[in-house]
C-alpha cells in the first residue's frame, strides 16, 4: 500500500479546518452570543445613517445587546434592539446613535433611567433619543467657515502685505514699546504716592471699623433699654403709656365726630362753619400782603458746610467752614475760614537809604484764612467773585445730575512775579448732607504748591439745623 505524501496530508489538514471553522462560525452567527434569546425593543431616530444590522448596544460601554433590524416608519428610522434576557430598560432610558471614533462603526448607546422606575416590556418603545451629529451638515459647515477664513486672510494679507504693511507692523510695535517703557517709569516715580494712598486706604478702613463699632454700640443700648427709642422697645410701662395716649386721641376723635365741643361744632355743624368761612373771607384781602412776605421770607434760605481736603503732595489737610445765605434763588453770597497748612505768602520791599530795594518773601505757615464772595446763578451755571482765602479771585460752578454733581474752578491770588494760584474740582453728593470731592490745586504753581487732593463735605440747610438745635439738650 502506497504512503500519503506530504502535500496530501497538509491539503486533509487545511480542509477539515476550513469545516470546522465554517462550523463554528455557523453556530455562533446563529446564536449571536445568545442575543436570539433576548427581547425586542424599539426605538426611532430621525436619521440613522451609518447604524447597520448587528451593530452593537450598549450601556456605559457594556454590550447588551445587537441591533436586529432597521426600517422605515413614516420617514424616520425605526430600529429594533435585541437585549440579553437579564438586562432591564427603564421607560425613561435614552438611546443614542454613536461612533468609534471620528470614521468609526456606529453603534446604540443606552443612557440608563431612574432606579425604581417601571421596566419597558417586550416589544415595547424608547421614547427617549438624541440625535447624532449629521457630519455631511458639520463638513458643509467647515466649508463655510474655511471660506470666511481666507476671506479674512485675504483681507490680512491685501492689508499687512508689502513694504508699506511691514512698516505699519513696525510703527505699532515701537508704539507699543514706547507706551510700555512710559508706564513703568510712571509706575516708577509714583511709586512712593501709591505707598501713600494704600496706607490712607488703611487708615479710612480703620475709621470705619470705628463707625461700625459705634453703631453697633447704640444698638447693644436700646437693646438694653437705653435711651427713649430703647425705653419704648424694652420697657413696658413706656409702651403702657404710649398706648394710653392713642387711646385718649381716640377718645377725643370720637367726641368732635358726635359734635361735641367747639371743634366738633366747627366740624358738624354748617352754620358754624359758614360763618367762619365769611369772617374768613372778610380777613383775605388784608392777608394778602402777609403772605406776599411769607413767600420771600422761603426764598431766604441758609446754609452751613465743612469740607476737609487731603493733599497727596504735602500730605497736608486743608479745611474749610462757609455760611452761604442765598436771599434769592439766583443770588448768594459766601462767608467762610480756611485752614491752608501753606498759609499765605507776604512780600515785603525794603529800601535802605542810599542804597538797592530788596524784596523779602515770607510764608505765615497755619495761618487761618478768610473768604467772602457774592454770587449769582444763570440756570446751571453760577459765577462767583470776592475774596479767595484772603485774596481776590473769581470762580464759576457747573451744576448737573439735580444738583448732585458740581464742577468748579477758581482763580485767585494774582502776582506779578509768581503763577495765579488755580483749583479745579468736582464734588458729588452720595448722601443726604455728605458728599465727596477730588480735584487739583494750584495745578500751575511756579513754587511747587500743586497737589491732587481728595476730600468730603458736611452741607446742612437752616431746615436742619433748626433740627439739629432743637435736639440740643438745653441745662435746666
Amino acid at each position: 500500500m502506497s504512503s500519503i505524501s506530504t502535500e496530501a496530508k497538509v491539503g486533509l489538514f487545511v480542509l477539515v479546518a476550513l469545516i470546522i471553522l465554517g462550523y463554528m462560525s455557523f453556530r455562533v452567527g446563529e446564536k449571536g452570543f445568545g442575543l436570539k434569546k433576548g427581547y425586542p425593543v424599539h426605538v426611532v431616530f430621525d436619521n440613522a445613517t451609518g447604524l447597520e444590522k448587528d451593530a452593537s448596544v450598549q450601556i456605559a460601554g457594556v454590550e447588551v445587546g445587537r441591533v436586529e433590524d432597521i426600517s422605515l416608519k413614516d420617514g424616520k428610522a425605526l430600529v429594533t434592539l435585541r437585549i440579553v434576557p437579564n438586562v432591564r430598560l427603564e421607560k425613561d432610558v435614552q438611546a443614542k446613535i454613536k461612533a468609534y471614533g471620528i470614521l468609526g462603526d456606529k453603534y446604540v448607546d443606552i443612557v440608563p433611567g431612574t432606579l425604581g422606575e417601571a421596566y419597558i416590556a417586550v416589544g415595547g418603545d424608547i421614547v427617549r433619543t438624541e440625535q447624532q451629529a449629521d457630519i455631511d451638515k458639520l463638513l458643509s459647515e467647515l466649508g463655510t467657515i474655511a471660506g470666511d477664513v481666507m476671506e479674512v486672510t485675504a483681507s490680512l494679507k491685501n492689508s499687512m502685505g508689502g513694504a508699506k504693511g511691514e512698516e505699519n507692523i513696525r510703527a505699532i510695535i515701537d508704539n507699543t514699546r514706547a507706551i510700555t517703557e512710559d508706564l513703568a517709569r510712571i509706575v516708577r516715580q509714583n511709586d512712593a504716592k501709591l505707598n501713600l494712598m494704600v496706607d490712607n486706604l488703611s487708615e479710612a478702613s480703620s475709621e470705619m471699623r470705628r463707625t461700625f463699632a459705634t453703631l453697633n454700640s447704640i444698638v447693644e443700648k436700646i437693646d438694653s433699654g437705653e435711651g427713649t427709642i430703647g425705653q419704648l422697645v424694652e420697657n413696658r410701662d413706656a409702651f403702657d403709656n404710649l398706648n394710653q395716649t392713642l387711646v385718649s386721641l381716640k377718645g377725643i376723635t370720637e367726641k368732635i365726630n358726635r359734635g361735641e365741643g367747639s371743634i366738633g361744632k366747627l366740624v358738624n355743624d354748617e352754620d358754624t362753619v359758614d360763618n367762619l368761612n365769611s369772617s374768613l373771607k372778610s380777613i383775605g384781602k388784608s392777608m394778602d400782603g402777609i403772605d406776599r412776605y411769607v413767600s420771600k421770607s422761603e426764598q431766604f434760605k441758609t446754609f452751613l458746610s465743612y469740607r476737609g481736603e487731603y493733599l497727596f503732595d504735602s500730605g497736608d489737610g486743608k479745611g474749610y467752614i462757609d455760611l452761604t445765605i442765598r436771599p434769592k434763588e439766583d443770588k448768594f453770597y459766601v462767608l467762610g475760614l480756611v485752614t491752608n497748612p501753606n498759609g499765605r505768602l507776604t512780600v515785603t520791599d525794603t529800601t535802605p537809604a542810599g542804597g538797592a530795594t530788596a524784596r523779602t518773601e515770607t510764608w505765615e505757615r497755619d495761618e487761618l484764612l478768610f473768604t467772602a464772595q457774592i454770587g449769582k446763578r444763570f440756570k446751571d451755571i453760577a459765577l462767583r467773585g470776592g475774596v479767595f482765602e484772603s485774596t481776590g479771585g473769581v470762580g464759576v460752578d457747573y451744576f448737573a445730575l439735580d444738583d448732585r454733581l458740581q464742577l468748579t474752578f477758581e482763580v485767585f491770588d494774582f502776582g506779578s512775579d509768581r503763577n495765579a494760584h488755580l483749583k479745579t474740582y468736582a464734588e458729588y453728593r452720595f448722601l443726604k448732607h455728605i458728599y465727596l470731592s477730588a480735584g487739583w490745586d494750584d495745578f500751575i504753581s511756579n513754587e511747587g504748591g500743586d497737589s491732587p487732593f481728595v476730600g468730603f463735605s458736611i452741607k446742612f440747610e437752616d431746615e436742619d439745623l433748626k433740627y439739629l438745635l432743637g435736639s440740643v439738650p438745653m441745662p435746666n
